[in-house]
């Protein structure tokens, strides 16, 4: 019973937390709606716009990948990860307003517009950044909310990941003053780098282990 318990309490975090990054990702494509009708000419002018959009629905859906996979690898939660975890989307709720700083900024902004919407845009993803750092940390520490002792690993990984992602935040922002767009260009293959790792990683965990290793049990569905 009181598996049965711990498991509903995991789905309900997972199902709280995907409804409000798909909230964070339809509130994002609200932003390319044009305003009026638009001539081709007018609706290729809006490429910050897309760009912007393209940035940080890349950044939700890092947070989303992430999200899944660190949820896969907890036994059960506590307090602390439940404000940890609200603390984490608290920052992706945040997304959209400095993508439509950014977008504005570059579109008819001047560069003081442009360096202070990239400002923003890295002081957000900080916010993000912080509290999963801080999750992965505290999970490390209480390997008991974990499902196998090799996921304390992973969330060590995971917590250096965090912190290199705030590091680029900062180098974001000093670029900025030199090239706000190329500020922003700077988050793309960063993103991309995280997507291709979080695939390779999950092929690695999908290979077949050597007989006398441990391999980490699967989450046992809510029913």
């Amino acid at each position: 019973m009181a598996r049965r318990a711990q498991t509903r309490e995991i789905g309900r975090i997972e199902a709280f937390s995907d409804a409000v990054l798909a909230i964070v990702l339809t509130l994002l494509v609200l932003e390319l709606l044009p305003e009026g009708a638009r001539s081709p000419e007018q609706l290729l002018d809006g490429w910050p716009t897309y760009l912007a959009f393209l940035t940080a629905f890349l950044a939700i859906g890092i947070v989303w990948l992430n999200h899944n996979e660190a949820i896969s690898r907890l036994r059960r939660t506590d307090p602390v990860v439940l404000v940890l975890n609200l603390g984490l989307l608290l920052g992706a709720t945040l997304v959209p307003w400095p993508t439509a700083l950014v977008s504005s900024a570059l579109e008819e902004g001047d560069r003081a517009d442009q360096v202070a919407a990239m400002v923003v845009f890295a002081i957000v993803t900080v916010v993000i950044s912080v509290p999963w750092a801080a999750m992965d940390l505290y999970l490390a520490r209480h390997p008991s909310l974990l499902t196998a002792p090799d996921d304390v690993a992973w969330v060590r990984r995971h917590a250096l990941t965090s912190a290199g992602t705030m590091l680029v935040a900062a180098v974001s922002v000093a670029l900025a003053f030199v090239s706000p767009l190329a500020s922003l260009l700077l988050y793309l293959p960063v993103f991309a780098v995280f997507i291709v790792a979080r695939l390779l990683e999950r092929r690695a965990d999908a290979a077949p282990r050597v007989p006398g290793t441990q391999q980490r049990p699967g989450r046992i569905s809510g029913g």
